[in-house]
């Protein structure tokens, strides 16, 4: 459990509590028998644990105990269970994880996705569930689409460590090629891996604005466990910085096996052009990387 999903869980506990605590409040200025009647189920507690009571004894007062505060809270207008223990999940009992293991609980595993898509640029509206067949305009299209989709479903069932660890998807403007990158971004979050989507823009600007502060933007790209570079081509061609800045990318990421998904509309023989061999040699490495083409007609005049 990360450290950031750690302090949900200890927030989320003292807000309970403190949410508790003012229901006790609440009825013992109705009724100061209910003040009574948890004090004494403090000194059960205290009196088994110095041996002055034996379990069964301290089993049975408390479940007298229980019994009378029910009642008084029922007689009160309050359900039964009104001061019992608050928790927001009651399957992990506000602490994240289940079983003797501790695996997370399918709360956490929810709230690690929020996290995750928090800073990641994801389009939450743009995934698996969300594609729709009838955008394309005629049936060898439509045959394209449900393949790749298949494709990019299969790519992420394989993350973290796919066989080829790098895709490069292809195509001209419109074709969906944004909207599958982002349904693998999406995918991926959703099986817990930390996925960050950028554009080659965004990329490139974040480098330059680290030039003025010092700080080194590219790490972030060389660190996630899965990246989505999106556009590339758009991006300002500045000397000694964009070229060296995706090779670095590349060769790093590639050198650690870790996933990286390109979207451009560039073919190879423009990637060559813009980038040179180093850089473009990488992009489209057979070994290394899928390489998928969309072609046909532009699906966003379709949708106007």
């Amino acid at each position: 459990m990360t450290n950031e999903l750690q302090r949900y869980y200890s927030d989320l506990r003292e807000k309970n509590r403190i949410a508790q605590r003012r229901r006790v409040e609440e009825c013992e200025r109705k009724n100061p028998r209910i003040g009574s009647l948890l004090d004494e189920c403090g000194l059960v507690f205290k009196q088994l644990g110095a041996g002055k009571l034996t379990p069964a004894a301290a089993k049975s007062r408390l479940a007298a105990i229980g019994a009378e505060r029910r009642t008084l809270l029922i007689s009160m207008g309050f359900p039964g269970n009104y001061l019992d223990p608050i928790y927001t999940c009651t399957r992990c009992n506000d602490t994240g994880t289940v079983g003797e293991r501790g695996q997370l609980c399918t709360c956490a595993l929810k709230k690690q996705q929020e996290q995750m898509l928090a800073g990641s640029r994801i389009n939450a509206h743009e995934t698996f569930a969300d594609f729709n067949e009838s955008i394309y305009p005629n049936d060898e299209q439509k045959r394209q689409g449900l393949g790749m989709k298949r494709f990019c479903e299969r790519y992420v069932a394989s993350l973290p460590s796919p066989e080829k660890p790098n895709l490069l998807i292809v195509g001209n403007s419109g074709l969906g090629k944004s909207f599958f990158a982002n349904a693998i971004a999406a995918g991926a979050v959703e099986k817990g891996i930390a996925a960050l989507k950028t554009t080659a823009y965004q990329c490139i600007q974040s480098v330059l604005d680290g030039l003025d502060t010092r700080e080194d933007a590219t790490s972030q790209y060389l660190r996630a466990p899965l990246l989505i570079l999106d556009d590339l081509g758009t991006e300002a061609m500045v000397p000694n910085i964009t070229v060296e800045t995706f090779f670095r990318i590349l060769n790093e990421r590639t050198a650690s096996r870790l996933p990286t998904v390109l979207v451009t509309n560039l073919d190879s023989t423009q990637l060559f052009e813009r980038y040179g061999e180093r850089v473009a040699s990488r992009m489209i490495d057979g070994a290394l990387t899928s390489i998928v083409v969309l072609r046909g007609d532009n699906l966003r005049t379709r949708m106007r």
